[in-house]
């Protein structure tokens, strides 16, 4: 029996040593940021241009469903998020985008007290080479929940 359990430490030590190189190689390989701005209006493809700012706005990445990485925008609305390299590929292939759950009747008591801005992630795959992703909002939209 103690032949075989130091097989067993034997066999598992390798595995353990490869799987914490490829935890520590993957968040050497870069990292997904987003930047942008989020506006206080509804519509479809809000132009952030022409809408008023949304301050204090939770802003919130997720990927496949959940919750990645999270924010608050700033006084002008503006927002960073930082995510790890697994969220990054996850960007890249459309399964990720960001919510604002806060409601908009916080920036203007006159908008939905319900409901939330969405929008799909876009930006030059150009970060490949520096590890770093930078992409932005693709365009708000408020949905009703």
């Amino acid at each position: 029996m103690a032949t075989s359990s130091r097989r067993t430490c034997v066999l598992l030590l390798p595995v353990a040593v490869a799987a914490a190189a490829a935890s520590a190689q993957s968040s050497k390989l870069g990292k997904l940021v987003v930047t942008g701005v989020v506006p206080c209006n509804t519509g479809t493809l809000i132009d952030v241009a022409t809408s008023p700012a949304f301050p204090d706005a939770k802003v919130e990445l997720r990927c496949g469903g959940n919750a990645a990485a999270g924010g608050t925008t700033r006084r002008d609305g503006s927002f960073a998020i930082e995510a790890d390299m697994t969220n990054a590929l996850a960007a890249l292939v459309g399964a990720c985008q960001l919510v604002v759950d806060t409601p908009l009747a916080k920036c203007n008591a006159s908008l939905p007290t319900t409901g939330a801005l969405v929008s799909y992630l876009q930006g030059p795959l150009a970060g490949m080479l520096s590890g770093v992703f930078r992409l932005a909002p693709a365009g708000f939209s408020f949905r009703m929940n």
